[in-house]
C-alpha cells in the first residue's frame, strides 16, 4: 500500500507540477488573491494595498499612514504549494471520484485562504520589526509553503486515513 502511495503521488505531482509550469495558474492566483487581499486589509489591518512598481519589480504595495511596504512575496509563486497538496489528495487511496474532487476543491479554497492571509500579515510584521515579529513571520512562510499542505491533506482525508492506519481502538 505504502508504495503504491508513492507512485500515485509522484506521478500525480509530476502531472500537476507540470500543468502548473505551463499553465496560468500562477498568475490567475496572483491577481485573484492580490485582489482578495485589496479588499481586506484596509478593513482588517488598516493597511491600503496599491499595485506594484514595475521598475522595482515589486508586485503591490502596502500603505498606511507615512509607511510604505513592498510586497515582496509574490502569490504565483505560493500557488505551486498547491501541487503537492492536491497530489496527496489524489494519491490517497479509497477516496472515490467524488471524494476526491470535493476534498481537492475544499483544498485549494483553504490554501487560498491561509496564502491571502499571509498577505495579510505581511505589512503589520514588517511595520514593527522585532524578534517576535521575525518569529511570526519565518512561521507564515513555513506554514504557507512547507506545513499547509500536510495539515490540509491530514485534516481533509482523516476520516480515510483513520480507517486506513486502522486508528481508534481496531
Amino acid at each position: 500500500m505504502k508504495l503504491k502511495f508513492a507512485l500515485r503521488f509522484v506521478a500525480a505531482f509530476s502531472l500537476l507540477l507540470a500543468s502548473w509550469a505551463v499553465s496560468e495558474f500562477g498568475s490567475a492566483y496572483r491577481a485573484a488573491a492580490l485582489a482578495v487581499t485589496k479588499v481586506l486589509s484596509p478593513l482588517l489591518t488598516g493597511w491600503w494595498m496599491a499595485p506594484g512598481e514595475a521598475e522595482a519589480h515589486a508586485v503591490a504595495t502596502f500603505e498606511k499612514e507615512q509607511l510604505r511596504i513592498v510586497l515582496q512575496i509574490d502569490p504565483a509563486s505560493l500557488s505551486m504549494a498547491q501541487v503537492p497538496l492536491l497530489a496527496l489528495i489524489w494519491a490517497t487511496p479509497g477516496l472515490g471520484f467524488r471524494g476526491t474532487l470535493v476534498r481537492s476543491i475544499v483544498g485549494l479554497a483553504a490554501f487560498f485562504l491561509v496564502h491571502v492571509s499571509v498577505l495579510l500579515v505581511y505589512p503589520v510584521l514588517l511595520a514593527n520589526p522585532n524578534w517576535f515579529m521575525d518569529t511570526i513571520g519565518v512561521f507564515t512562510g513555513l506554514l504557507s509553503f512547507v506545513l499547509a499542505p500536510q495539515l490540509l491533506w491530514f485534516v481533509l482525508t482523516y476520516t480515510r486515513l483513520k480507517e486506513l492506519w486502522q486508528l481508534g481502538g481496531r
